[in-house]
């Protein structure tokens, strides 16, 4: 019998959503500058606060146009029979409900744990019009579950990072609602995330069981191009450059995360360093522990800072060959596979392939927490 396979990371990016999911329900003063469709010549595009994103129903978590040559995976995925049709009509397989669930058995995915339109906050600068838009994908995304097959199809809610307060009231609102955890996009965070104002989130989300996962989205270090010309002439080597170190931006999160106290002071609170790799925490763990037996002692906490991340922490990954050696270091019971669909580089339709070539030679004990178990346990799914 094949093992049970549950993804901790998949995705419904903003491109794929409803084009009038925002729009049709808008006050009057915001229609222009929420998430809107306008048909241009070459098809749907999405504007956020009045710019011009890119197209409806393109590659994501981007609004590209799919280009044969640009991503190796993604003409595999066409070859699959995955599309990107921009037209009206059309219909997004990762948002219609029998093409996803279909997608799902393809690949061999019993469940899904979905993260919803990862960079929605970092477009909207107004914190007020990104709490509004959050909870309407919230609303929206649990109808969905509910017309999928809410057995199988676990979406996550869009957690406000504009107010402390407002994100708790809405994690309390979510929970009740059906939702299992929640995503913050710390980029954009009104307050660093070390800071003590956000207490009443890290409460709310222990109080409702409901774990607050932290995405990658790109790490936010890397010297970008000096102009459009030189990101045109430049553009493999750009791209390269930060695709490559896309998950280390979970670091500081991790780091800024057991700064705040946040753990100490809430010991039922869970986290999720989502699509963050695996093989570079420990370096991290020992540099964190290093440091705050130098210069943090007087944060007085009971515990090593990396003793947190193995009590209350969790890492989800979609394959890492180094993984074998570094999973005692980690914690079996901390690492969750996820497979990334349907972004450029998931492993659809292929995960089962590369679990074996990553988590081949482990015990069959161990694969099960990390493909199934874990996820299981953390979202409370059975």
């Amino acid at each position: 019998m094949a093992e049970r396979l549950i993804s901790g990371d998949n995705h419904i990016d903003l491109t794929y959503c409803p084009p009038d999911l925002w729009s049709s329900q808008a006050p009057a003063k915001w229609k222009l500058l929420v998430p809107r469709v306008e048909e241009l010549e070459d098809g749907l595009h999405w504007f956020v606060n009045a710019q011009d994103k890119g197209m409806w129903n393109g590659v994501g978590p981007g609004f590209l146009k799919y280009q044969k040559g640009s991503f190796g995976h993604i003409d595999e995925m066409k070859d699959y029979g995955f599309e990107w049709d921009y037209r009206r009509g059309a219909q997004p397989r990762p948002t219609t409900p029998e093409l996803r669930l279909a997608d799902l058995d393809r690949d061999g995915v019993e469940a899904e744990i979905i993260y919803g339109c990862l960079m929605i906050n970092d477009l909207i600068p107004s914190g007020d019009q990104r709490a509004w838009a959050n909870q309407v994908y919230n609303d929206w995304a649990i109808d969905f579950a509910k017309r999928s097959d809410p057995n199988r199809v676990f979406p996550l809610a869009i957690v406000p990072n504009n107010d402390p307060l407002v994100a708790a009231a809405e994690v309390r609102r979510c929970a009740k609602m059906g939702h299992r955890g929640g995503d913050l996009a710390f980029k954009s965070m009104s307050l660093p995330l070390y800071h003590h104002d956000w207490y009443p989130l890290w409460e709310a989300a222990a109080e409702c069981n409901f774990p607050i996962s932290f995405h990658s989205t790109g790490f936010k270090g890397i010297r970008t191009p000096d102009t459009p010309e030189m990101e045109k002439e430049y553009m493999i080597q750009w791209r390269l450059v930060r695709s490559a170190l896309f998950q280390l931006d979970t670091m500081e999160v991790f780091v800024s995360l057991i700064a705040s106290g946040a753990c100490e002071q809430y010991p039922k609170f869970k986290f999720v360093l989502g699509e963050s790799g695996v093989t570079w925490l420990p370096y991290v763990f020992d540099r964190l522990d290093t440091e705050y037996e130098d210069r943090g002692r007087s944060l007085g906490f009971k515990l090593k800072p990396s003793d947190y991340f193995k009590r209350q922490g969790y890492v989800t990954y979609q394959q890492d060959q180094y993984m074998e050696p570094i999973i005692p270091l980690i914690g079996e019971d901390n690492i969750i596979w996820g497979a990334d669909y349907p972004h450029p580089d998931c492993l659809w339709p292929e995960s089962r392939k590369y679990i074996e070539k990553n988590l081949g030679m482990l015990p069959e004990r161990v694969r099960r927490k990390i493909t199934s178990e874990n996820v299981i346990k953390l979202y409370n799914l059975r």
